[in-house]
């Protein structure tokens, strides 16, 4: 690559399946060749790590080869945003730490995937929300949706805001509802690609928990977003 690709990974809201779609999207771009850095910035919630913590999965979806502590600099117990959750404990972000990580993991790397808390405008400290780091780091946007009732005043709102902002969207990822669900769920799909052209939508899978820790099944759910991020470009770097 003539560049790295760095990407920031963000929610129309929470429980929407972001961290789901960017091990995927992490694990189908490794399936490629290509390296790959992960990076969570903040992650609260988190009162031990045990495996399961969204910066955990990230990092073992892109090979673990950078230390638990560039991928997540910041972790918090309360499960709140992330500002509100470093106010309650004392220890305020330091935005300088974020990155000298970013720029770590980022190293011989193809490929950078950030992955957010909540959504775009969710707030670090009290100045300054993702869609600021977003920013600050050139990072081009992937939303993540999940197909329901709300999904597209929720997506349009977010894709909107980053427009505004400057930011460059390169795709909404619509995560497949549980089951067939009704006819909110069965229109949403061509009713998104309508709303947010020349933005593309791209589906993802509902994966169980068992397909999360098999590499093949990520890579496989992750495919389309990969190939409409990275194409086919060969890697420059050792995978």
């Amino acid at each position: 690559m003539s560049r790295v690709v760095r990407l920031a990974v963000t929610g129309t809201d929470t429980g929407v399946g972001k961290t789901v779609t960017a091990c995927a999207l992490v694990a189908a771009l490794r399936a490629r060749g290509l390296a790959v850095g992960v990076m969570k910035p903040v992650e609260t919630g988190v009162a031990a790590r045990d495996g399961s913590t969204d910066a955990e999965r990230l990092r073992w979806a892109a090979g673990e080869t950078d230390p638990l502590a560039l991928v997540c600099p910041h972790t918090f117990e309360e499960p709140l945003a992330p500002w509100l959750a470093a106010e309650r404990a004392g220890r305020p972000l330091d935005i300088a730490t974020l990155d000298v990580a970013l720029a770590q993991v980022g190293r011989v790397r193809d490929v950078v995937v950030v992955e957010g808390a909540g959504g775009l405008l969710v707030p670090f400290t009290r100045e300054l929300s993702f869609a600021d780091l977003v920013s600050r780091w050139a990072l081009d946007v992937i939303v993540v949706a999940a197909n329901r009732l709300g999904v597209l005043n929720h997506t349009l709102l977010t894709v909107r805001e980053a427009t505004r902002r400057g930011l460059v969207v390169r795709a909404v990822a619509l995560v497949d509802a549980a089951d067939d669900g009704g006819v909110a769920e069965r229109t949403n799909p061509d009713a998104l690609a309508a709303l947010v052209a020349p933005v593309p939508v791209v589906r993802v899978p509902r994966l169980d928990e068992r397909a999360l820790h098999d590499a093949r099944a990520l890579a496989d759910a992750g495919a389309a977003l990969a190939d409409l991020v990275a194409g086919r470009i060969a890697p420059t770097t050792a995978p």
